[in-house]
């Protein structure tokens, strides 16, 4: 459903398609999803890492890097284009990316404060620094680096936001 989801959009994903794909009846699909939003919310959620497990590297500069680096590797997959996809919805039907944002985007980007906290009870991450900017300045980078540019999402840039503009934010 995934690469369906990358090749032809959000407005070309059919429930019918979707249940071509998966040898089965649409009945059987819409047993399990009403609709075809909650069909694509659940399937990026159980596609995309989970948002309960944290790195668990011995500072918050490693913590950071890998987080970003796995956020990478679903970037430069069929995920990260079905993702993109939906990026064009943003406009055209709100609700559904309310959903998208609160089931899907807010837990992963929740890991992200959580790390800090974590670097700030190990004294790595200045008291009063942690913030919705800061927690937001590593996913943001990438997004505008994957929008405008196809190609993979280099890794010296993941290197560079948690070097060059994160940590210096958060430094004791």
């Amino acid at each position: 459903m995934i690469e369906q989801l990358a090749h032809v959009g959000y407005a070309g994903l059919t429930m019918d398609s979707v249940a071509a794909t998966a040898h089965t009846g649409k009945a059987t699909i819409y047993r399990r999803w009403s609709n075809k939003a909650e069909l694509v919310v659940d399937a990026l959620d159980n596609t995309l890492p989970s948002p309960d497990e944290l790195p668990e590297g011995d500072s918050v500069r490693e913590d950071l890097i890998e987080l970003m680096r796995e956020k990478a590797t679903v970037l430069n997959s069929p995920v990260g284009r079905a993702v993109q996809s939906l990026l064009a919805e943003i406009d055209r039907d709100r609700p559904f990316m309310g959903i998208v944002i609160d089931r899907v985007v807010a837990p992963r980007q929740d890991v992200f404060w959580r790390i800090l906290e974590r670097g700030a009870e190990r004294g790595e991450v200045r008291e009063g620094s942690i913030s919705p900017l800061v927690v937001g300045i590593g996913p943001a980078m990438m997004v505008q680096r994957f929008l405008s540019d196809p190609s993979p999402v280099p890794d010296e840039l993941l290197v560079s936001v948690v070097d060059d503009l994160i940590l210096p934010l958060i430094r004791p």
